[in-house]
């Protein structure tokens, strides 16, 4: 832990010296991460809607001989194979455990108390927002990768409808998480949430885009 540590340290001073601003470096450095774990995040995608994908020609498979279980059987056990060999799971959210306890602790070895220019209201990143802006912004963008899904633009299988449950839950969660933390990691769960939704929007067009070609070839 230390190595990494030491690692991300040097980096955050590094963004730091070219930036003068402590904020900005944050999030610069949680955008490095992102596009390091960038081809994970992909992959783990990727899986996901191959399993969403699985998952709907079995039950169409279920539909079409729903009074014949024999061929239910025989139609979906190489289906089911597939889904056995998903591996991923939430492969990115764990690697970035420990980006995020060792930028707490950067966060809190800082020898002075700074703001931001981003922050205006901000007398320290060290310190929880006061006003409660940071863990209200962080709330609303975390629910968003989830929306798009539940818009026609951007579907490419039949999803299951979203549930507004569901939502209140994770801007709920969202904002408890940041409520008292420092406001440093408040940059981090936003900038994050933010490229989880581009990334998100960006594989959703590939998709489209892709099972287009693949129909008309």
């Amino acid at each position: 832990m230390n190595i990494i540590f030491n690692f991300f340290n040097n980096i955050l001073g590094s963004i730091f010296n070219l930036t003068g601003d402590w904020g900005i470096a944050i999030i610069l450095l949680t955008i490095l991460v992102r596009i390091i774990l960038f081809p994970f995040s992909i992959k783990q995608k990727s899986e996901m809607y191959n399993q969403q994908r699985i998952s709907q020609k079995i039950q169409d498979i279920k539909t079409k001989y729903k009074n014949n279980e024999k061929k239910v059987k025989e139609e979906t056990v190489k289906y089911e194979q597939e889904l056995a060999k998903s591996t991923l799971g939430c492969l990115v959210t764990f690697i970035q455990l420990p980006v995020l306890f060792t930028l707490y602790n950067v966060v809190m070895k800082m020898p002075v108390q700074v703001g931001t220019i981003i922050l205006p209201w901000v007398s320290s990143i060290k310190m929880h927002d006061s006003y409660y802006i940071i863990p209200i912004i962080y709330g609303l963008v975390s629910i968003c990768p989830q929306l798009i899904t539940n818009l026609d633009y951007f579907k490419v299988l039949k999803e299951v409808k979203l549930s507004k449950t569901n939502l209140i839950i994770t801007s709920i969660f969202s904002i408890l998480i940041t409520i008292k933390a420092p406001i440093a990691l408040g940059l981090y769960f936003i900038t994050t949430s933010l490229f989880t939704l581009f990334e998100e929007i960006g594989y959703r067009f590939y998709i489209k885009k892709f099972n287009v070609l693949s129909s008309n070839s």
